[in-house]
Formats: structure tokens, C-alpha cells, sequence
């Protein structure tokens, strides 16, 4: 008899794990669609190419008119299939050069108009003298309040404080979970598509992988990243991690949610070639779980987030570091911490001390809470080639752009740690960089700059043990 009611309840057990798999697979595919219109986004940005894709919310062939001049539009590019969700690559196009576009299908224009444009990227060397401005943004994929005043708040500084000339920004990226609550389809138009809509029009942008983007199928059907190295760097023939580049900027974007972080994991072997090649003189990287933060996340805590933040920390940081990369911007703590100038340090926080700082500052038993506020506004120096490995990184947790939590806000490698909506601007103008973090006030709260010079750069150690 008790075996009868052993079994009898195993079986019962089985189909009520089998039903909730099966529910939990259709929940997860059906977050995949979107049934309705989507305004053109662009992606993939290169100095020769570009891809737009937009939504309609019947299927037909997507056709793409481009010119450099809004109503004189010359240039046609079809594509292959019938569908409601439409991606065109445009090929052949020259660089730093200013694309009106309209999209629709051969007998009807969906957009245009002189409001829809693109630019391409810069090229290398040739162009160095050109300022690039981009946008950073952090969890910003909730919409509400915080949300659009943080994106106000910048498009106003930005308006008015120009770059030579211009208040358009080259690029946008994110650090991730770009649509809460759950990645669905439906809450990227709701929460993303639907608030930078006039942004993204112009734009290009570059999302970071995030883990509320990982809970549905939709983050890598929406977006179309260059696996094959379409706009520069070493292919990495997938999607989840990439590099572009955008004049002497090389931009690195990695997976630390679903891809391995490990000593000699293929995502690794592949940063070690990417950044073994690029010639570039600035070298940012993104990715969404910071190594350090003591935000609404706690990068010490190896049961946070499955311990990568601690993975991050010990197996990629030291790759980044060798090769001179010079800011590292990640998300998932929804506030603002800012590192000093530093390097080689791989271990939890209470392992910290100014023997891991790079910006001329005392070494030995110096308080750091009371030289913190000093970080503020500084310029950094580093080598413009050479002399580069271990020669200071900034590592920046931006997580704040639309939503905002507690922490204590401590970690003695974020010098500056705030409680504070924002996002920030990254200016690039030949061999200086500036980052300011901008309120959702407009207000600049925390700013800093890296200046490249082989004759003033301070000879950095050589190697540091993990």
C-alpha cells in the first residue's frame, strides 16, 4: 500500500514538474513577440556600413532610400523576405558622412523626412583629430519619472555645452538591462523603443546584455551586433560578445551573464586577440556586473549574482589591465561608484590600499575617506603607446539611469560612490579623454579626464600578480 502512495505521488511529482516546464517554455517564447509598429533603430554603426531595422505590424518587404541630401534620396536597398520585423544592411557607404534616410516599402514611406539620419563612423588614424562624443546609460530600462529626466537632463547639457560645434552624440551604450522587468519583447517597446524613439532615430546604440534582458528570448532577436567584425576588431562569431571601433576609439563589449568567465573560457582567448590587434589609442569596455560596488549589489558577496562579479574581478580584469585598457564602465548597482586610477587589484575589498593606485597619491597608511574628495575633476596621465600595461584603469558602476537603490556606498576602490540618478558624457579630443556623470537635475556631479602623453606618463609597473 505505501509503495502505491510512493508512486502514485512520484507520478504526480513528475507531471507537476513536466507541466511547469512546459509553461515556463511557452511564457518564455511568447515574451518573445511583438505584434506591433516599431520606428527605425539603428545598428551595427561602421565607417562603411550600417543596418536599420523597424517593425511593422503587417508583414511586407522592407525597403531602404538613402541620400546625403533629405529629399534627394538616390540610393535603394530592398530586402529578400516578407516580414513584419525588417533588417536592411546598407553597404558601401563613405565615412563620417551624414545619411537622410526613409524606410518603408517600394510605393510607401513609413519614416522620413529631414528628421531621419545616421552618420557614419569615423575611420582610424586619418581622422584623429575629430572629437567623438558618446552616451552611457545604466539599468536604464524602466520607464517612469527617473527615466525621462535622466534623458532630458543630458540632452539639455548636451545642447548646452556642444563639442566643437555639435550636440549630437556619435553613439550610445548601455550596461545592460535595457527592459524590466523581464526582457519581454513587449517591455523593450514599452520601456525602450518607446521613450528613446527620437533618440534612436539618429543614434546608433550599443546595449550591454543584462541579466532582466536574459529572462526572455527577445534581447539578441531586437538587436543586430557584428559577430564577424563588421565594424572592426577580431570576430568573435557571436553576438553575446564583440568589439567595434569609432575612429581611435576601440569599444569592447562583453557577456558576463551567460558566457563562461573563466581563466581561459573562449570569451577570454578571444579579448586576448581583439586586444592583442587594435592599434587604437583609447580602449573602453562594457559589460553589465561590476567588480566592484557596495550598491544595491555587493561585489565581495560571492552568492551575489552567482559570484560574477568575483569572476569578473579575477579572470578579466587582468586581461583589461595588461593591455592599457583605459575605462571600464559596467551596470547592475543601481547608483554611481567611480574608481581612483588604478590597477592589479583582484581580490575583495577589505584587500585594498593606495599601493593599487596609479595617480601619484602616498603610499602607505593613508586614510583614503579623507583624500576621496580629491578624485574629483582630476586629469589623469598615461602613456600614448608603450610603457601602457598596468598604467591605471577607471572602472565605473553606472546603474542609475532609471532606477535608483540603497548601498552603503563604501567600497574603498570607488573614491566616489552617490546615491544619484544620472548618466554620463564621454568626450574624446585627440589625446584627451573627459567623463562627467550628469544628474537627473543636469547637474555635473562627478567628472574626470585621462590625458596621453609619452613624455609626462609615469612609468607604470610592468606586472602585477592576480
Amino acid at each position: 500500500m505505501l509503495n502505491k502512495i510512493l508512486k502514485s505521488t512520484g507520478y504526480f511529482i513528475f507531471i507537476l514538474v513536466v507541466l511547469f516546464v512546459c509553461a515556463r517554455f511557452i511564457d518564455v517564447s511568447l515574451g518573445g513577440i511583438y505584434d506591433g509598429p516599431r520606428a527605425p533603430y539603428i545598428q551595427s554603426l561602421a565607417s562603411d556600413s550600417v543596418i536599420l531595422r523597424w517593425n511593422t505590424k503587417k508583414p511586407q518587404q522592407g525597403v531602404v532610400f538613402i541620400g546625403e541630401q533629405p529629399y534627394f534620396l538616390k540610393r535603394v536597398f530592398k530586402e529578400t523576405k516578407i516580414d513584419d520585423e525588417h533588417e536592411v544592411r546598407l553597404t558601401g557607404l563613405k565615412p563620417a558622412t551624414k545619411y537622410f534616410y526613409r524606410v518603408g516599402t517600394a510605393s510607401r514611406a513609413l519614416y522620413s523626412g529631414p528628421s531621419y539620419w545616421f552618420k557614419t563612423a569615423l575611420t582610424g588614424s586619418v581622422q584623429a583629430t575629430s572629437a567623438i562624443r558618446f552616451w552611457v546609460t545604466g539599468d536604464q530600462g524602466q520607464a517612469g519619472v527617473i527615466q525621462s529626466q535622466v534623458r532630458d537632463a543630458m540632452l539639455a547639457w548636451s545642447k548646452q555645452h556642444p563639442l566643437q560645434g555639435r550636440d549630437d552624440f556619435n553613439f550610445w551604450l548601455t550596461t545592460g538591462d535595457n527592459a524590466y522587468r523581464s526582457g519581454t519583447n513587449s517591455q523593450f517597446q514599452r520601456n525602450f523603443f518607446k521613450p528613446y524613439a527620437k533618440i534612436l532615430k539618429n543614434t546608433p546604440v550599443w546595449p550591454v546584455y543584462g541579466n532582466h534582458d536574459a529572462r526572455r528570448w527577445s534581447f539578441f532577436n531586437i538587436f543586430s551586433f557584428p559577430a564577424k567584425a563588421e565594424a572592426g576588431g577580431v570576430a568573435s562569431n557571436t553576438e553575446k560578445y564583440y568589439s567595434f571601433d569609432y575612429g581611435e576609439l576601440h569599444v569592447i563589449i562583453l557577456d558576463t551573464q551567460s558566457s563562461r568567465i573563466q581563466k581561459n573560457s573562449k570569451m577570454l582567448r578571444w579579448l586576448k586577440k581583439d586586444l592583442a590587434q587594435t592599434k587604437a589609442k583609447w580602449r573602453v569596455v562594457a559589460f553589465h556586473h561590476p567588480p566592484y560596488t557596495k550598491g544595491s549589489h555587493d561585489s565581495d558577496n560571492l552568492a551575489d549574482s552567482r559570484g560574477r562579479m568575483r569572476n569578473v574581478r579575477q579572470y578579466v580584469l587582468p586581461v583589461l589591465e595588461q593591455a592599457a585598457v583605459d575605462v571600464v564602465v559596467s551596470g547592475h548597482s543601481h547608483m554611481y561608484e567611480r574608481s581612483w586610477f588604478m590597477s592589479c587589484h583582484y581580490g575583495f575589498s577589505d584587500t585594498f590600499s593606495t599601493r593599487y593606485i596609479q595617480d601619484g597619491l602616498p603610499q602607505g597608511d593613508v586614510n583614503l575617506l579623507e583624500i576621496r574628495q580629491q578624485q574629483k575633476g582630476l586629469t589623469y596621465k598615461k602613456a600614448a603607446k608603450g610603457l601602457g600595461a598596468y598604467s591605471g584603469t577607471v572602472y565605473i558602476t553606472l546603474g542609475s539611469s532609471a532606477k535608483l537603490d540603497q548601498g552603503d556606498l563604501n567600497h574603498p576602490a570607488m573614491p566616489v560612490s552617490l546615491g544619484a540618478s544620472g548618466s554620463m558624457v564621454f568626450d574624446i579630443v585627440g589625446n584627451q579623454l573627459t567623463a562627467r556623470f550628469i544628474d537627473k537635475d543636469g547637474q555635473v556631479l562627478d567628472s574626470f579626464g585621462i590625458k596621453k602623453s609619452v613624455m609626462n606618463a609615469a612609468v607604470a609597473r610592468q606586472q602585477c600578480s592576480p
